[in-house]
């Protein structure tokens, strides 16, 4: 890809203003090139308004004595019993857009309740301590979760007037137990917020839509009509988020009058170490080297990494660099510790004790660590959203910051290197999620009907599905009509199965040999993940799986040295099931969206040495198919001119020259436009599924298949299906950029392929895709 210049700046960026204090611009340029200067933004303070003594004080005491536009512009439209969704950027004082007039509502009586929903129970707690220094006479928070003691839970069901706890614990907790402990509770709930909504998309989204349209069911049945306060990060969509998300109207705040200090926004890119094959050096190895500079310097620096192992590794690798004494002043940080372990790497942050820290996306949001002066974002975190909740982290107020975004190997860190306009310029991702999958929504109807019988006035809360999945749950015998109502027909709780991330109810438990439950995969994912022989990872060892038992849900695996691990060959068909949406490209090429029905059957798999990556064999399966309907999208494109007679070795039409490059140009072009698609559906590339196919039976037509790789769909390949053309663009320019001669992983080869990246042409997907924009007219097959 091309090098810029390390002054080249961004249209309308700023000029360079104040730097961090210990940084020279020699070592900011030797992290990476400033792509931009963020200036400066004043706050647009106002004048609060009259509120009870006790509130007065108490926002006196944090320093808000004045508010931020967007504050007071959300407290009026609540009192206007308007409910808001605030839409403005990290460290923008969003927490007291919903807290102000909760407590408002406390102070008045504390009889009137409010419910805090917040993403992680890390983020709850430091909420809950943030709100307890207020020191409000009238207004008693606690948090109510899974780590909440239960010789505390009565007192809190009793007595608190603002609950902070979670999605997870509302479904299986709170709900089901309307009717007893928590029927004054729902009688009096004035406010529900909702934190951080930005993250409530795809399948997670899509089952806590349900959940707070039982929410919203249970409240009524108690005679409240609570308000709605959501917060999110800068996205496209918030407005159609929060009222997919409710089912409710929306007004939306999204004027930021909160300060931002000063920011220098660096990318950097690993160095080529190939540039044939495309490949480059390790993301790790670069964060590290970034990382240690910084704290080596004494600025204070927070490091993201995607996965516990990554955040790990890139702190070991800059404890090496930075030598014993200034190691113990870095930490890495995660989920998986103790509460009390991260509340001491907290408290040493905060401190200033530390001076860096490696974290997950734990430490994303929200949790205070007090004022740090960096922030290194190591590759896509899954969202652009993300990577300014970040950044966010650092510079806070009017004090100058560093961000610095470290480029993976793949082709959308690939693509944000050399756009850095898609992270800094205008949104174009789009949080999606649907009420509309029967697999999500047939559990939380079963739920609801446990918490009270379901009849027909019930749709207007949960939509267009409503009568069809209630239909299918009586034929299925898990509801009963009795008295014009629907009941659940067991004996047991129903949220209790559900889990709130998958659309997938079933699992298979994965045991050692001496029968202890390690694990849990999705039952769908087993045959590809937990075949027999497959390499299994738990806690960094490594297990090989002797048994898979589909019909018992059960793996039986063995702990062995960690020195293989496995990848499957997997056969995979789409059957198009009904076209709901279709539409005229270029050269005579379609574009439709659907319902289509996916199989995969894993034939194969080989084992790899960890070490140098070498093959070890090849070895059959023989497993059951694994089917879903979903939605999806696929493109047709005309017939495929005469093809060359066949060769003299074989009379098969995939002998003839040039087919097997049509097919790989095909399936170069499907990776390729994937590998985009969740820079505008907010998404991870695991989530979506492809094919491509020379003549599918349906279409007989060359065929790419892009679908949800969900049951019933999460809003995935819609997205894709509108914005297709810009995606298919953005993707060509990619595939153009790339310095790589074949492919590499930055541009057509896909990590989850289920054909081992077999075959792809780079150069017949720059064909495909250009015919498909119009740009060539001329077919594209060699």
């Amino acid at each position: 890809m091309r090098s810029r210049n390390a002054g080249e700046r961004l249209a309308g960026a700023e000029p360079e203003g104040s730097s961090l204090p210990g940084l020279s611009r020699r070592t900011v340029d030797s992290i990476g090139e400033t792509v931009a200067t963020l200036a400066p933004r004043p706050a647009n303070l106002v004048k609060a308004p009259e509120f009870p003594h006790e509130l007065e004080r108490a926002l006196a005491s944090m320093g808000a004595g004045r508010l931020y536009s967007h504050q007071l512009e959300s407290y009026e439209r609540v009192r206007m019993r308007e409910n808001v969704i605030v839409s403005t950027a990290t460290a923008s004082g969003k927490s007291l857009c919903y807290k102000i007039p909760a407590f408002e509502n406390a102070l008045e009586s504390p009889r009137n309740r409010a419910l805090f929903l917040y993403p992680t129970k890390a983020l709850a707690q430091d909420q809950l301590q943030k709100i307890q220094k207020l020191k409000l006479r009238g207004v008693y928070p606690a948090t109510y979760d899974r780590d909440t003691p239960k010789a505390l839970r009565s007192e809190i069901r009793r007595r608190a007037n603002v609950v902070l706890t979670n999605p997870d614990m509302l479904n299986v907790a709170l709900l089901p137990s309307h009717e007893g402990p928590w029927a004054d509770f729902f009688k009096n709930l004035k406010i529900i917020a909702v934190d951080e909504a930005h993250l409530l998309r795809g399948v997670f989204g899509s089952h806590v839509a349900a959940v707070m349209r039982r929410l919203r069911r249970v409240a009524e049945l108690h005679g409240a009509d609570p308000q709605f306060v959501l917060t999110s990060a800068t996205i496209a969509n918030p407005l159609e988020l929060a009222e997919v998300l409710t089912g409710l109207p929306f007004s939306l705040v999204d004027n930021d009058g909160a300060s931002s200090g000063p920011r220098r926004v660096v990318f950097r890119n690993p160095p080529l170490k190939d540039e044939e094959k495309g490949d480059r050096r390790s993301m790790l190895t670069e964060a590290a080297f970034v990382f240690s500079k910084l704290v080596a310097q004494g600025v204070r620096t927070i490091a993201f990494a995607k996965s516990r192992k990554s955040a790990e590794l890139i702190y070991r690798y800059a404890a090496d660099r930075l030598g014993p004494n200034l190691a113990r002043r870095i930490s890495p940080y995660r989920a998986g510790y103790t509460v009390r372990e991260r509340r001491e790497i907290e408290g040493r942050l905060f401190s200033g004790e530390l001076l860096g820290v490696v974290s997950t996306n734990a430490l994303e949001l929200g949790v205070d660590v007090g004022a740090l002066d960096a922030v290194v974002c190591c590759g896509y975190p899954g969202s652009v959203a993300s990577i300014w909740q970040q950044w966010g982290r650092a510079g806070r107020g009017k004090e100058p910051s560093l961000a610095v975004y470290i480029a993976g190997r793949d082709s959308l860190d690939q693509y944000l290197y050399e756009n850095p306009d898609k992270v800094l310029g205008r949104r174009v991702e789009a949080a999606r999620l649907t009420l509309e999958n029967p697999y999500v929504l047939g559990p939380h109807l079963l739920a609801a009907a446990h918490e009270s019988p379901l009849d027909a006035t019930d749709d207007r809360y949960f939509g267009f599905g409503f009568d069809r999945v209630t239909e299918d749950l009586v034929q299925s015998g898990e509801l009963v009509r009795s008295g014009g109502r629907l009941h659940y027909a067991g004996g047991d709780r129903p949220a209790w199965k559900i889990s709130l991330r998958s659309a997938d109810s079933g699992s298979v438990l994965v045991a050692d040999q001496e029968g202890e439950v390690i694990g849990s995969v999705e039952s769908r994912r087993a045959p590809m993940e937990l075949h027999p022989g497959a390499t299994y990872l738990h806690r960094g060892r490594a297990y090989e799986v002797e048994d898979l038992n589909l019909p018992a849900h059960t793996a039986r695996v063995r702990l062995v040295p960690n020195r293989y691990y496995t990848k499957v060959r997997v056969e995979t068909d789409v059957e198009i099931l009904e076209e709901m949406q279709g539409r005229d490209l270029a050269n005579g090429a379609k574009l439709h969206w659907g319902r289509v029905r996916t199989t995969d059957v894993v034939t194969l798999y080989k084992k790899i040495q960890v070490q140098d990556g070498r093959e070890i064999g090849v070895f059959p399966l023989d497993l059951p198919p694994t089917d879903f309907e979903t939605r999806g999208l696929w493109v047709t494109l005309p017939p495929m001119p005469p093809l060359p007679p066949p060769g003299p070795q074989g009379n098969a039409e995939e002998g003839r020259p040039g087919f097997v490059e049509f097919l790989g140009s095909l399936h170069a072009a499907e990776h390729a436009t994937i590998g985009l698609l969740p820079l505008f559906a907010m998404c991870d590339r695991g989530d979506i599924g492809g094919l491509s196919v020379a003549v599918h039976r349906a279409t007989r037509l060359p065929t790419i298949f892009v679908y949800d790789g969900y049951p019933g769909g999460v809003g995935i390949s819609e997205r894709g299906y509108e914005t297709f053309e810009e995606i298919v663009r953005d993707t060509l320019s990619v595939l153009v950029r790339c310095p790589c001669k074949r492919g590499c992983p930055a541009c057509v080869q896909s990590p989850k392929c289920g054909n081992w990246n077999e075959p792809l042409s780079k150069d017949g997907a720059i064909r495909v895709l250009r015919y498909l924009l119009g740009q060539v007219n001329r077919y594209p097959i060699s």
